[in-house]
């Protein structure tokens, strides 16, 4: 679903996944143990008391931890026979094996080098078993030089200071440069297997979810739902009698929400009736009859994280037969009357089989169309959505679905072990006097941390690039295409915020951080590139609205400050202007959505709500029929 097609799509459409399984490492404490938050900075400087010194269990435990994330990483290299041995041999394998092997001391120095090689910005090393095997050899390098280290006590009442400190400045003001400071004190401390109570207490007052998604069971119902009106044959053998004619089934699927506070419940539900004009042929006797029989055919099917999963269709059906002849072929009337007796006495029972026909027919019907339409989407969901984002390591911690009668809702959150996610609840949403039929709230931190993840430290360039905004977007919008004979580009990005968003006051700032850049061969010191948009209702809807030109300055450098740009990075600045100035576009629209395949008979969705606050998010669109 594109929620912006030309408009802010590049600035969330990384953000909006439904996206999410809970991981021991973003686990909460019991909430009854919980302090509360303004004791979290005494918590932290109380807890020097616990430290527990680095030992050679730990070594060997992390070793362990290590060499489990290599073997997988193994079996996944030696699948693929034509990049495998390249990847082996640029990771330094076979030393990497000789330090796993043998029982001697940790060579620090050149595992430090072989974790360089898992740090390099190539795309590939995005995957997985490849940060697993990163993530499990930075930890056992951590712990390796700090076994027995007497400095690391020291060292580790300093961190705690360091996070009480944060944590105060936080709760007076939160803002992402916190949130990423505090991750990283966290994400040490876990490292180093210290004060884990702490650590989910932390977590528990500042990772809550950071992604809320409601979708209003009437939309579904319109999408998924509808009138049915078709003409079928009608075959069958009752009480030995063969039934020939045709059926003109009419009715409606409608579509309901089931309550399930676990999972999406959505049953459909079929309502209808078939008249059917028969003939019944049993040796010589014809009996004309028509046919009414009332239908109800339901089917469960269930959502989440994982993806779809349905019962077979469950059906109940009532039919009542009226004979309107019973003809001998050669005309003998003793032989009809027989007949017409004998269809008396058996049509209570010949109705009881044809509707157990019925049910039978109309479950394995509505099992065969289903099963088709939900066998495509459970596979889109998992091939385009799920394995993706799992392959790189990017599927979010947490993704709970659920249904009220009134609402499908998803609750997210993304947050890596050493990030933060929402420190607040998020704002109300849309209120029931708008009628808003999609609703979505996201806090600034499930971007940061996606991106952050995703983008940290790679070196993208232009085909990536591409490839990574069709997959996101479905297509390449036409302001963020590469014009015809433009130098290649490449853009290494900061290895912690590598694009950043905060949502203020009804007014977002995107932020583009490269570390450096590279333009036809040559390359370029490292510049921020920084957007700021207003949020405005106008004429055609809402839309952000461009605050004066683009900032482009080194990292950390402060205009009117007296310093001066050098030769070079003058050029970068006024090549980068060129580049982006087109990509963040002066004015974005928020846009209708265009609802996908089937699902467009429910009309378009509009925007209703387009508001930023206190580092959240939030849209809202209303369905319009027949414009």
């Amino acid at each position: 679903m594109h929620i912006m097609r030309h408009g802010l799509a590049p600035l969330f459409g990384l953000a909006v996944v439904f996206s999410i399984l809970a991981t021991g490492a973003l686990a909460d404490a019991p909430a009854a143990a919980m302090p509360a938050v303004d004791q979290l900075p005494a918590e932290c400087r109380a807890a020097k008391a616990t430290f527990h010194p680095v030992t050679q269990a730990d070594l060997a435990e992390a070793k362990d931890e290590l060499v489990e994330a290599v073997v997988r990483l193994d079996r996944r290299l030696g699948a693929d026979a034509d990049n495998g041995p390249g990847w082996r041999k640029y990771l330094q394998w076979d030393r990497m094996q000789s330090e796993l092997c043998g029982n001697e001391k940790p060579d620090v120095a050149a595992l430090t080098s072989i974790l360089g090689k898992y740090e390099a910005g190539y795309e590939g090393l995005r995957l997985a078993r490849f940060v697993d095997v990163r993530l499990a050899l930075s930890r056992y390098l951590l712990i390796a030089q700090n076994v027995d280290n007497p400095a690391l006590k020291t060292a580790y009442e300093n961190l705690l200071d360091a996070l009480a400190t944060q944590l105060e400045s936080y709760a007076d003001a939160p803002t992402a440069k916190g949130a990423l400071i505090i991750g990283r004190l966290i994400g040490q401390l876990e490292d180093a297997r210290q004060v884990p109570q702490l650590i989910g207490a932390v977590r528990h007052h500042y990772a809550r979810p950071n992604l809320w998604v409601e979708v209003s069971a009437d939309l579904i119902d319109a999408g998924m739902g509808g009138p049915v009106d078709e003409m079928t044959p009608v075959r069958d053998v009752i009480l030995g009698t063969d039934i020939s004619g045709t059926g003109h089934t009419t009715g409606r699927i409608c579509v309901e929400l089931i309550p399930d506070p676990q999972r999406a419940a959505i049953e459909t539900v079929f309502c209808g009736t078939t008249l059917s004009e028969n003939v019944g042929r049993n040796g010589p006797v014809r009996i004309h009859s028509n046919g009414t029989t009332r239908l109800d055919g339901r089917m469960s099917v269930f959502l989440d994280a994982n993806g779809l999963d349905w019962l077979p269709a469950i059906s109940n059906a009532e039919t009542e037969t009226q004979i309107t002849a019973i003809r001998d072929r050669r005309g003998r009337q003793m032989v009809e009357r027989i007949a017409r007796r004998r269809a008396a006495e058996q049509k209570h029972e010949a109705e009881y089989i044809a509707s157990a026909h019925a049910e039978q027919q109309l479950n394995a019907r509505i099992d065969s169309q289903a099963d088709e339409m939900l066998q495509k989407a459970n596979g889109a969901f998992r091939e385009k959505f799920r394995r993706p984002l799992v392959e790189r390591k990017l599927f979010p911690q947490r993704l709970d679905f659920s249904t009220t009668g009134e609402a499908l809702h998803v609750v997210g959150l993304r947050a890596d072990a050493s990030q933060m996610a929402a420190p607040t609840e998020p704002p109300p949403a849309a209120d029931g006097a708008d009628g808003a039929d999609l609703t979505v709230r996201i806090h600034e931190s499930m971007v940061n941390n996606l991106l952050a993840s995703a983008l940290g430290g790679m070196t993208l360039g232009d085909e990536t690039y591409k490839s990574l905004v069709v997959e996101l977007l479905g297509e390449l919008p036409e302001r963020m295409q590469v014009e015809e004979g433009e130098p290649a580009w490449a853009i290494d990005f900061d290895a912690l915020r590598p694009i950043s968003l905060a949502f203020g006051d009804d007014q977002l700032t995107v932020t583009l951080r490269g570390r450096r850049y590279y333009r036809d061969g040559e390359d370029y010191p490292a510049m921020d590139v920084t957007a700021v948009y207003d949020i405005e209702k106008t004429e055609q809807g809402f839309a952000a609205v461009r605050q004066g030109p683009l900032e482009i300055f080194p990292p950390g450098f402060v205009p009117d400050s007296g310093k001066t740009l050098s030769t070079k990075q003058m050029v970068i600045r006024s090549l980068l202007e060129t580049r982006f100035d087109r990509i963040f576009a002066e004015e974005m629209p928020l846009e209708d959505i265009e609802l996908p395949g089937n699902l467009n008979k429910a009309g378009k969705l509009r925007p209703i709500r387009f508001a930023c606050q206190d580092g959240w998010l939030s849209l809202a669109w209303k369905r319009v029929v027949d414009e």
